[in-house]
């Protein structure tokens, strides 16, 4: 008898639709307050420049449509549509998306103020920082996203390409890389959620199925985990292609702020640096979660004092609490307990880092307390707390409560979830209680053992200050053009003469021509044609000089690539690339090149 088979794929395209409007939906309150915020600051910037007439047309349709978003957003939780009705609320966030993009479009005509490049950079910003907001919340519904984005960003365009002066000239350019990359990137992300919800989907009805056929439930296992493994392989190839234009785009922005001390451009910057940063988090739960259903995470036991785990946690995402007005207490323990080090650590940060998210009020509470041969390790918060009837379902993927607020970035639903894996694959049970409107305590059981006495840690050497790089020459090799540019733009702040290539073949020709050896190559580890950088690096080397310093640069996810590149000598660094990052590094590998 053959397998059961999930739903026509004209079925399927319907629940996948609709579960996107549902998701661009539930993120309209965090575009909503992002719209206003934004749009507070260009009124106040341009205050003094443009006509009163055109900042109160402008602001009262800014108002108007949000007010019309926030309508929408009501009705469509009061109206819970099925999926044969959410086209229609589909049809309705697109046309809210194009009145926004046309909104947003004429600042870029109307607030332009000619000959003043400080004014069309805080423009040419704010509309940037409108366009990353929207990709992890609008890309998921590509209809809403791509014309949303262009018409933001092209009457801007097209107005400083049109004024004839190099310098907005100069600034339009780099303005439509990253329109491009924006698009590009929104699209991958687009692919890589509209597949995941696919096969969760499909896997839901061959999971039906087997409870009713129980003939066939060998195969339609087979089948489940055939999606399972096909998931995994689209996920390990989209990691690599995600990395790509998040790490073009972090060199864009730094090339920008360096370019521009102004504090408000810095403050700018810095909020486009923390969107990339916020999209490399949601594809990362995306590529955990692959890991964890296809089983290549294998757990390490050892014994090791729980304080080494909370202690690092308390100093990493304490920062984060105090943004939000928060406390994070981390208790103080000196219990030993035997588990994977890694994934607990990585158990209790998500919990953590959940509840601060969802916590708007107080504080959050982390610590130990033992239960017998065991230690029941528990986060507390005095957030939002989650219904009885919600919490059968919270640890599922992609599901998110509707009421964590506007301010909360909710990412894609897949903490919970995580977390539920990661405690079955150590053995251990979550448990959850909340009082709504009190807050929510999350615990766990973790076998304890005796206390073994530790070696004694070496001290930290201070770090040695930031090397002049005025004057160097460094070859920077990768297949993706738009890289290379912001790699060149943003060395070029720094004094750094920098030789570009895709592939390496024409960089003797230009070394030749310069007259003088590179100073340090910076090569991307996979180059088209299934190259390797580091045979490139090799090949340069053995030309040139076995001692030329070079930093790999990779967006794979693969488990012993930074064993073997340590081992040949080299450094790597992993896609999206942060500035500071890759100017530690270079400052690091130049000055040990100089003290051999």
């Amino acid at each position: 008898m053959r397998p059961a088979v999930p739903a026509d794929d004209g079925s399927l395209r319907v629940k996948v639709r609709a579960e996107q409007i549902r998701t661009v939906y539930l993120h309209s309150p965090t575009t909503t307050l992002g719209s206003l915020v934004a749009g507070a600051f260009l009124v106040w910037m341009a205050w003094d420049k443009v006509s009163v007439g055109v900042i109160a047309s402008w602001s009262a349709a800014l108002l108007l449509h949000q007010s019309v978003r926030v309508y929408h957003y009501g009705a469509y939780l009061r109206a819970k549509p099925s999926p044969a009705e959410s086209a229609r609320w589909g049809r309705l966030y697109i046309g809210a998306a194009i009145i926004a993009g046309l909104i947003w479009g004429a600042s870029g005509i109307f607030f332009y103020i000619p000959d003043e490049i400080v004014q069309q950079t805080y423009l040419a910003l704010i509309l940037f920082s409108i366009v990353s907001l929207t990709i992890p919340s609008i890309s998921i519904f590509a209809p809403a996203f791509y014309p949303l984005v262009v018409l933001v960003l092209a009457p801007f365009m097209v107005r400083c390409l049109a004024s004839g002066d190099k310098q907005e000239i100069a600034l339009a350019i780099p303005l439509g890389i990253m329109l491009v990359i924006g698009l590009m990137f929104g699209r991958k992300v687009n692919l890589l959620v509209d597949e995941a919800i696919r096969r969760r989907f499909e896997n839901v009805e061959l999971i039906d199925a087997l409870s009713r056929q129980k003939e066939i439930a060998e195969a339609a296992r087979a089948q489940a985990e055939a999606a399972n493994r096909s998931k995994t392989q689209f996920f390990a190839a989209a990691n690599h292609d995600l990395r790509q234009p998040l790490h073009a785009l972090g060199l864009m922005a730094a090339a920008l702020s360096e370019r521009s001390r102004d504090p408000g451009v810095t403050g700018l910057v810095a909020g486009i640096n923390a969107s990339v940063e916020a999209l490399e988090g949601l594809f990362n739960e995306l590529l955990d979660m692959s890991k964890l259903d296809a089983g290549a995470v294998k757990p390490e036991l050892r014994d090791f004092p729980v304080s080494r785990v909370l202690d690092r946690l308390r100093l990493e995402l304490a920062p984060e609490a105090a943004e939000k007005g928060l406390r994070l207490r981390v208790l103080r323990s000196h219990a030993w307990v035997r588990s994977d080090p890694v994934l607990l650590e990585r158990i209790l940060r998500n919990l953590i880092s959940n509840a601060i998210r969802y916590t708007a009020r107080g504080g959050v509470l982390a610590g130990v307390r033992r239960r017998g041969g065991a230690l029941a390790l528990e986060v507390w918060d005095s957030g939002v707390g989650i219904p009885e009837s919600e919490r059968g379902r919270i640890f599922e993927e992609f599901y998110q409560l509707g009421n964590a607020g506007p301010s909360s970035r909710k990412g894609l639903g897949l903490g919970l979830a995580i977390i539920q894996r990661l405690c079955q694959l150590l053995g251990y049970r979550v448990r959850v209680d909340s009082r709504p409107g009190r807050g929510s305590v999350f615990r766990f059981e973790v076998p304890a053992v005796a206390p073994v006495p530790e070696a004694p840690q070496p001290r930290a050497h201070p770090a040695r200050p930031r090397g002049e790089l005025g004057g160097r020459l460094v070859v920077v090799i990768d297949d993706e053009p738009a890289i290379v540019e912001g790699m060149r733009s943003l060395l070029a702040t720094w004094g750094v003469e920098v030789l570009g290539s895709s592939d390496g073949d024409d960089v003797m020709r230009e070394l030749e021509r310069l007259g003088r050896l590179p100073d340090l190559l910076i090569v991307d580890y996979r180059l088209a044609g299934e190259r390797l950088g580091t045979d490139v690096i090799d090949e340069l080397r053995t030309v040139l000089d076995p001692e030329i310093p070079a930093i790999v640069v990779t967006g794979s996810s693969t488990p012993d690539l930074a064993e073997r590149i340590r081992a040949r000598g080299d450094d790597l660094l992993a896609k999206p690339v942060l500035p500071a990052d890759l100017r530690a590094r270079i400052d690091a590998r130049l000055r040990s090149h100089a003290e051999r």
